[in-house]
């Protein structure tokens, strides 16, 4: 397993997951039986090294559903149901709401429509909370530009599909409120969000 999963010098630190996630367990498994590497995988699929390391480190636990389904086809595997049935255990709490995780610096892997998300860093705390009226992915591209847009500081993300304007505003400022200075950048005032127009 050695040659497939070798250390990535952007994710150094590992974070504690007290059990890995069903898809990314899946996943390596796949991997390993078909003796595909992370690089071969990232090559057909067109999703980052980064972006399927998180998923096989279980950084990332649900992914998007689009992401499931190029890692999928380029190993030419089905995902077993009970893997798809605990994924979307996980990602659908609430009802009328989705809920997936994303690798930030991997576009491919972040969600292109409305909604509220966190940054994590790489010991996995919240460090930021933003919104998008329109396109997270959008909003996630114009964080690439900025200086603190890196690891150790912004490893993984989350996402909350909200097709509301108003609840993702509200949403947001909860969040913020309740994780007060553990949202490090929102509480640095590195960066503030407007609502898109």
């Amino acid at each position: 397993m050695g040659e497939f999963f070798s250390s990535n010098p952007t994710e150094e630190s590992e974070m504690q997951h007290d059990e890995p996630p069903a898809f990314g367990e899946w996943l390596k498994r796949e991997m390993d039986r078909k003796g595909v590497t992370i690089p071969q995988l990232s090559e057909k699929t067109k999703i980052t090294y980064t972006g399927i390391w998180n998923i096989v480190r279980g950084y990332t636990a649900s992914p998007r559903a689009d992401t499931r389904r190029k890692l999928a086809e380029a190993l030419e595997e089905a995902i077993p149901p009970q893997i798809q049935a605990e994924i979307e255990l996980q990602s659908a709490s609430i009802s009328g709401y989705e809920w997936v995780d994303f690798t930030p610096i991997d576009l491919e892997t972040v969600p292109a429509e409305s909604g509220v998300y966190v940054f994590y860093d790489v010991t996995d705390r919240p460090v930021y909370v933003g919104m998008s009226a329109r396109s997270v992915r959008a909003r996630v591209k114009d964080h690439q530009t900025r200086f603190w847009f890196k690891a150790p500081l912004v490893v993984r993300g989350a996402f909350l599909s909200v097709p509301d304007a108003d609840m993702c505003l509200k949403i947001e400022t909860i969040l913020i409120k309740f994780l007060g200075k553990h949202a490090l950048l929102n509480s640095k005032g590195v960066t503030r969000d407007e609502i898109d127009d």
